[in-house]
This record gives structure tokens, C-alpha cells and sequence, in this order.
């Protein structure tokens, strides 16, 4: 991809998000987080790009496939003012949707077309197919972490300033309780993230997001999380009970660990 084609793209989106502003209070604010949030996920995936040696048509591409991986948020939100894909709908499925009818994407070779498709359906799921091809593995791996970077900051922020901004489309309708579940727990101490359909508390919830350290897949990612010290604000909240301090130091033991490997 070259220039001309992602300043194509950046325009679209620019373009086509331009018309979800509106009056309602809640949403607009939820509108402005995701687009700042895309932004954000671009200089991400940048960063990580260029990490890794990768050459500037394929740090366009990533570039693109970070503008576009959040795209069905937006009719998402003005649908159902939420962010929660199993009471709604996929993003990603419903992003797609917008981007094939649009034909965003025409303009571009084929296979980089399919490329940025089949990062944007994996960018959400919960794992990537063992069976996916070596190019869209690495791109679906891109955007996975430039993505849960920028997200973990999101949610540590609003747990942090709650009470005093509240954003129930972030606490994905969890009840307000710090309390820990059996099965959210065990996928901790079993080193597996934690599902959203495990979730039954805000306690649950910043568990999941710091089970995200699970996925996390390339060094640079991993020092951006700890420099920024995600996972102990994130738990920081939670009881000094024996199960909690537990599952505290497992998570901390597993970050330790993966720095070693990934250095």
C-alpha cells in the first residue's frame, strides 16, 4: 500500500464516522472515546510495525487495518448504545459489512483487500486460528496487541475515575461488585483469558482485562503494559483476601515470565 492509498482510507473514515455525531449526551461521548481510540490503535500498530523491521507499504497496510478494525462500533453504538458484541451484535462481522458495501477497499490489491478483512474479522475473537495463513496471522497479531494497548488504558482509566465519570457502555452491564467468580479465577490460574460470558461482576471484568497479558505477542507490547503499570492499577482495587492475592501474583509471576521470553 502506498500513501495515496491510505490518505484514501483515513479520508473514508473521516468521512463515514463524520455522520454518527449526535445530540444524545451518552453516545456522543462514547463516539469521541472510539475515535480517539482509533487514532490512538494507528500510532500503536505503527510503533509495533516498526519494531519488528517490517517495510513502509506494510506499515501502510497495518496503518489502514487499524483505522478500519473498529469501524462497526460506531452503528454498534448508535444501535444499541453498547460495546457488549454477545448482547448485541459482532463489531467486527458488522464492520465488515460496512467496509464491503462501501467499497473502501477497491481500490487496493486483492490480496491486500483479503488481508485486511481477515485481520479485522480475528481482531476480536478469542483466539486466532492455528490454520490461518503466516501473513494474516502476523497482521491479525498486530492489531490484537495495538488494540488491547490502547483499550487497557481505557478501562484502567475509567475504573479509576468511576465514580466520578461513569460509562455504563464500559462496564458491559456487570453488577457493581468487586467480588471474584469460580470460572473467571480458574481461567487466571490456568494462564487462559477470561471470556466475557464469564463476567458477572466489575471485579470479573478487571480480571478479564488483566488476563489479556495472555495475548500479548510481541515485546515491544509487553513493555508498554508494564511500563505502564496496567496490571497493578488494574487490581489494584480489588481485597487483600488469600484467593486474590493468589490470583494478584500469578497474573505478576506470568508477566515476569513472558518479559524473559520475549526479550
Amino acid at each position: 500500500m502506498d500513501r495515496k492509498h491510505l490518505f484514501f482510507c483515513h479520508k473514508w473514515f473521516e468521512d463515514y464516522t463524520s455522520h454518527f455525531h449526535c445530540p444524545d449526551a451518552e453516545i456522543e461521548k462514547n463516539i469521541i472515546l472510539k475515535l480517539a481510540h482509533t487514532y490512538r490503535v494507528c500510532e500503536n500498530i505503527t510503533v509495533i510495525a516498526r519494531s519488528l523491521g517490517m517495510k513502509e507499504e506494510d506499515v501502510a497496510i497495518a496503518k489502514a487495518l487499524a483505522l478500519f478494525h473498529d469501524v462497526g462500533r460506531f452503528e454498534q453504538l448508535r444501535g444499541f448504545g453498547s460495546f457488549n458484541d454477545s448482547l448485541t451484535v459482532d463489531h467486527a462481522l458488522l464492520g465488515l459489512k460496512v467496509i464491503n458495501s462501501s467499497g473502501v477497499l477497491s481500490i487496493l490489491p486483492k490480496k491486500e483487500r483479503n488481508l485486511i478483512r481477515k485481520s479485522i474479522w480475528h481482531h476480536n475473537k478469542y483466539q486466532i486460528p492455528v490454520t490461518e495463513k503466516a501473513e494474516v496471522t502476523l497482521f491479525s497479531k498486530l492489531i490484537r496487541d495495538a488494540d488491547k494497548l490502547d483499550i487497557l488504558g481505557i478501562v484502567t482509566q475509567h475504573f479509576e475515575t468511576r465514580d466520578q465519570h461513569p460509562n455504563q457502555a464500559l462496564d458491559f452491564g456487570q453488577t457493581d461488585e468487586l467480588g471474584l467468580t469460580e470460572e473467571v479465577v480458574a481461567d487466571i490460574l490456568q494462564e487462559r483469558m477470561v471470556r466475557i460470558a464469564a463476567l458477572k461482576t466489575l471485579g470479573d471484568m478487571r480480571l478479564m482485562y488483566s488476563s489479556w497479558i495472555f495475548d500479548i505477542n510481541f515485546p515491544i507490547t509487553l513493555a508498554y503494559v508494564k511500563e505502564r503499570g496496567y496490571l497493578e492499577r488494574l487490581l489494584a482495587d480489588l481485597s487483600s483476601d488469600p484467593e486474590i492475592i493468589h490470583v494478584r501474583n500469578s497474573l505478576q509471576a506470568y508477566l515476569e515470565k513472558r518479559s524473559l521470553v520475549l526479550i
